[in-house]
């Protein structure tokens, strides 16, 4: 028998180019389904974030400017998932069911989609990150002495947002003169490009190191001398959950940093499989970066790391023995003594606080503000304060000084 001749009035590279708009269609698809999923999750979390930062007790300028912040970044991450879904039908509608008189491959070949402008609300969600990750760090900077240096992370969001406005021009320079190519080509746009990641991957970590600074000092000073179990306060707690996204976050800017070196890019399409997870990772950068800063609002504000061990809960019942105790020693304690854990030390002066017997003497800390409530330290005093609630703490009366745990461990937002 003879073979029948092929029918098909399809070239070679016709073939080929129907095989990889394929492999992009299935490709866009499941990356579309797992953005859809992580941005309904995503804008759920900011209304969550809405109702803790604009609650009437809790609301300030200092909390609606976050929010607005975090909302922005919502609105650049919706746009993105715009131009994704845009992409997804540009493809199609350009190459199988245009009228085009081109060839399909000449038309799959010209097809030219707005992967640079992604590229740039991309940096700006970036910029807005710094500013969540600023003011977490200037929370416990804040002290006038020690406000300089605050300089240091401003000076590097300056420089983010400088970058981010290059990474605008050379968009706008790309749709006036499309032969200019992409973000690849010309190098002057690569190389801002990997400067905006790098100056966000350098903020992230001096925001983290002074924040774990603070929490050295802290431990060292305060949580060292009031802690009576081995209960973290709630102090420690913040500042647990700030420094961890801060490292997590870090290695997260650190993968986009190392995606746009050398020859990475390359390497990550050089075969299908690496081709298809880059695809779907790229989908998923730009809400996570919206999700981080969300998540740690809500995070503090509900005291609680993801990253917390059974350590806090091994001590419940000697804390509730420890709380009756120290009551009823306060109750019986000379209303002048020096081991009187009322008595909050500020600078060499020390005042006297009345406080109601069975009621705990709690410094209300907002993530915010951090305002001094009850004329006890707060966070930002660690490091000029700390040495005279040491010499304090070695008062004589062990069951006085462990009350100021209790005082610092029902610390609230």
């Amino acid at each position: 028998m003879s073979s029948s001749p092929s029918n098909s009035t399809l070239s070679d590279s016709d073939i080929a180019t129907l095989n990889s708009i394929g492999n992009d269609t299935i490709q866009t698809i499941v990356a579309l389904v797992v953005e859809s999923i992580l941005y309904t999750i995503y804008f759920v979390l900011v209304v969550l974030c809405g109702r803790i930062l604009l609650k009437k007790k809790a609301r300030s300028k200092f909390s609606v400017a976050i929010f607005g912040v975090i909302v922005t970044m919502l609105m650049l991450d919706t746009a993105t998932c715009i131009i994704d879904v845009n992409n997804a039908i540009r493809e199609i509608t350009f190459t199988l069911t245009s009228t085009s008189a081109d060839s399909l491959a000449d038309r799959y070949d010209n097809l030219v989609l707005p992967w640079p402008v992604e590229n740039a609300l991309y940096a700006f969600m970036m910029n807005l990150g710094d500013v969540v990750i600023i003011w977490r760090t200037y929370v416990f900077w804040s002290q006038p002495r020690e406000r300089w240096v605050m300089l240091v992370p401003m000076a590097l969001l300056l420089g983010s947002f400088t970058a981010s406005c290059l990474i605008s021009f050379c968009v706008a320079k790309l749709d006036a003169d499309p032969e200019l190519g992409d973000f690849v080509n010309p190098p002057f746009c690569v190389n801002v490009q990997l400067a905006a990641y790098s100056t966000t991957l350098v903020t992230t970590a001096v925001a983290t190191g002074m924040i774990c600074w603070k929490t050295w000092v802290y431990r060292r000073t305060i949580g060292s001398s009031f802690r009576s179990t081995n209960r973290k306060t709630r102090a420690e707690k913040i500042m647990t959950i700030l420094i961890e996204s801060g490292v997590l976050f870090f290695l997260f800017c650190l993968s986009a940093v190392v995606d746009d070196v050398g020859n990475v890019p390359d390497l990550e399409t050089s075969t299908p499989q690496l081709a298809f997870a880059s695809t779907i990772w790229t989908y998923m950068t730009s809400h996570i970066l919206g999700i981080y800063p969300v998540l740690v609002v809500i995070l503090v504000h509900s005291q609680k790391s993801y990253i917390d061990g059974v350590t806090n809960s091994s001590s419940g019942s000697g804390t509730l023995y420890s709380q009756s105790r120290l009551q009823s020693d306060i109750r019986s304690a000379p209303s002048g003594s020096r081991s009187d854990w009322g008595s909050a030390s500020v600078g060499s002066r020390a005042k006297q606080a009345f406080v109601k017997p069975g009621r705990a003497h709690v410094l209300d800390i907002n993530v915010t503000e951090l305002r001094q409530v009850h004329r006890e330290p707060s966070l930002a005093h660690t490091g000029t304060e700390g040495a005279d609630l040491d010499a304090q703490s070695q008062a004589p009366d062990d069951d006085a000084k462990g009350m100021p745990a209790e005082a610092l461990s029902d610390m609230k937002l």
